[in-house]
């Protein structure tokens, strides 16, 4: 009789980090072009200062091979020279972070001048696309009202039907009030 089973090791749902990490920085991903970007750090000097933008690249730091984790855009708000310790500020997301460029370095982490305008998204459009496009409205001039509500005109009657419908109310109201009063 065969034998029919399974071992349960050799069956994945999911990808592990062992198996994530031999791949190494070989895993397909939507990591953004940078490096039309000026380098932020120079001989091991910082090139910016609080207030700049810099576009951090980071790596994990744990997992063998060191595979790619995110693209995003900072802005520096405190930074110690000496230590290295920076403050930053994620106006995207409006998150704090705080960060060692000397240390973040030794791990692989790439520190880029954002002069400009620089999208570091890789994010897709989510939803389905218009089908109809909307078409420009007619501006029209201050003096013409808006169009709302009964045209003007719709419910107006001759002047003459207006007066006798008035006479016979009055003489239908005299007749109620004083039968004598008719005449």
């Amino acid at each position: 009789m065969a034998d029919n089973t399974i071992d349960i090791d050799s069956v994945s749902d999911y990808v592990s980090a062992d198996a994530l990490a031999a791949l190494g920085n070989k895993v397909a991903t939507n990591k953004p072009d940078i490096s039309r970007l000026p380098d932020a750090i120079v001989g091991g000097v910082a090139q910016f200062k609080e207030g700049d933008k810099l576009v951090i690249e980071r790596y994990s730091s744990f997992l063998k091979g060191k595979p790619y984790l995110d693209t995003k855009t900072y802005r520096v708000v405190r930074m110690d020279e000496f230590t290295g310790r920076m403050h930053l500020f994620d106006e995207q997301t409006d998150h704090n972070a705080i960060m060692n460029w000397k240390e973040s370095i030794r791990f692989g982490t790439i520190f880029k001048l954002a002069l400009g305008k620089v999208d570091v998204s890789t994010k897709k459009k989510r939803g389905r696309p218009r089908k109809n496009m909307l078409e420009p409205v007619e501006v029209k001039p201050e003096g013409e009202k808006k169009g709302r509500g009964r045209p003007k005109g719709s419910k107006n009657r001759p002047r003459e039907e207006v007066k006798a419908e008035k006479a016979a109310k009055k003489e239908a109201r005299a007749r109620k009030a004083s039968p004598k009063a008719v005449k």
